[in-house]
C-alpha cells in the first residue's frame, strides 16, 4: 500500500471512532401518545422531552388541543420521555421502539395535580416572628413584621391584611384597623363577616356612623348566628344607641326565639325608653324561659317596679 492510501484511510478510521452526534436519534421510526389528567381529560400544552441515551441526544415537543402528540423519523431504541405541565406532577417513562419499522399502539399517560405548594420556608419563618411578638403583647413589633411581608409577598395580601388589623385592633387603633379590613372587602365586596367584623370593630372604637353605614350594606339574610346580632346590640348599648340596640336585638330574637339574653337586655332597654308594655312582654318571656337565676331575680323585682 502507498503512503498516500495509508494517509486517505486514517481520516476514515477516526471518524469511526468519534462519540455519536445529536443526530443519531433520528431514523424512519415513528412514536405518538397522549396526555390525560385524572378524570380522563385531555391536557393540552404539556411539554414532552424524549431522550434516546444510547444514541445520544433527543427533542421534544408540545401536546396539542386533544393534549395528543407525535414525532416521526426517529431511530430505534429505548426513548426516555419526560412530561411537564403547570399545575401537575411531572412524569417519566420509559418506551422502547423496537425497531424503527414497527408501529407501537399510542403511549397514554395520566398526570396526577400538583399539591398545593406551601409559602416558603422564609415566609413561614417571617410569619413565625410576627405571631410570637403578638403572643408577648409586642403588638407594633409583630406588625411591622407582617408588613414587611406585605411588601415582599403581595400575593398574601389577604391574611396580612387580616394579621395586620388585629394588631391594629389590639393598639386600640380601629381607624387603620378599619383601613386594612376594607382591603380585604374590596377584594371580596359580598364578604358578609368581613363587613360584620368591621362594624363590630368600628362601634368599639366609637365610630358609629361608620359602623352604621357598614349595617346598613350587610345581607343579614347570611347572618344564621344570632349571638352576631346580640354582640352588635351590645356595642349599641355601650354608645347609648337604644333605639339601635333594640333593632339587633329583636333581629337576634328573630333567629333564636328562646334567646334569653337578648329579652333580658331589650327588656331593660324598653324600660329605659319607658316602653312599660313591650318591657313587661320580654321579661314575662324570659321568665317563662328561665323561671330562676340571677336574670330571673332581676326581671322579676323589675316587674314589680314597673307601673300598673
Amino acid at each position: 500500500m502507498s503512503s498516500r492510501g495509508l494517509f486517505v484511510l486514517l481520516p476514515v478510521c477516526a471518524a469511526l471512532a468519534l462519540p455519536a452526534t445529536a443526530q443519531d436519534w433520528k431514523g424512519l421510526g415513528r412514536m405518538e401518545g397522549r396526555v390525560l389528567d385524572a378524570d380522563g381529560k385531555p391536557i393540552p400544552d404539556v411539554t414532552v422531552k424524549l431522550d434516546l441515551p444510547a444514541r445520544g441526544g433527543g427533542t421534544a415537543l408540545k401536546t396539542d388541543k386533544k393534549g395528543k402528540w407525535a414525532i416521526g423519523g426517529i431511530a430505534a431504541g429505548s426513548w426516555n420521555i419526560d412530561l411537564e405541565a403547570p399545575g401537575y406532577t411531572p412524569k417519566k417513562i420509559s418506551v422502547s421502539l423496537p425497531a424503527e419499522s414497527t408501529r407501537i399502539p399510542p403511549v397514554e399517560v395520566k398526570l396526577d395535580r400538583a399539591a398545593p405548594q406551601g409559602p416558603p420556608p422564609e415566609v413561614l419563618e417571617a410569619v413565625k416572628k410576627g405571631d410570637e411578638f403578638y403572643k408577648a403583647g409586642q403588638y407594633a413589633e409583630a406588625r411591622a413584621e407582617y408588613e414587611k411581608l406585605l411588601v415582599l409577598k403581595p400575593d398574601l395580601a389577604q391574611n396580612l391584611h387580616m394579621l395586620i388589623a388585629r394588631c391594629y385592633s389590639q393598639e386600640e387603633n380601629f381607624a387603620k384597623e378599619l383601613e386594612h379590613l376594607q382591603k380585604i372587602l374590596d377584594a371580596d365586596p359580598g364578604n358578609a363577616a368581613i363587613k360584620n367584623l368591621m362594624a363590630q370593630e368600628a362601634l368599639k372604637g366609637g365610630l358609629v356612623d361608620k359602623a352604621t353605614e357598614l349595617l346598613k350594606t350587610l345581607d343579614e339574610s347570611s347572618v344564621k348566628d344570632p349571638n352576631v346580632f346580640f354582640n352588635i346590640a351590645v356595642l349599641f348599648l355601650n354608645k347609648q344607641k337604644n333605639e339601635e340596640a333594640v333593632s339587633y336585638l329583636t333581629k337576634a330574637i328573630t333567629l333564636d326565639p328562646t334567646y334569653v339574653d337578648a329579652y333580658f337586655q331589650r327588656g331593660l332597654v324598653y324600660m329605659g325608653l319607658q316602653k312599660y308594655a313591650e318591657s313587661k312582654a320580654d321579661l314575662k318571656k324570659l321568665l317563662e324561659l328561665t323561671p330562676t337565676g340571677p336574670q330571673a331575680d332581676t326581671a322579676k323585682k323589675a316587674l314589680a317596679s314597673l307601673p300598673k
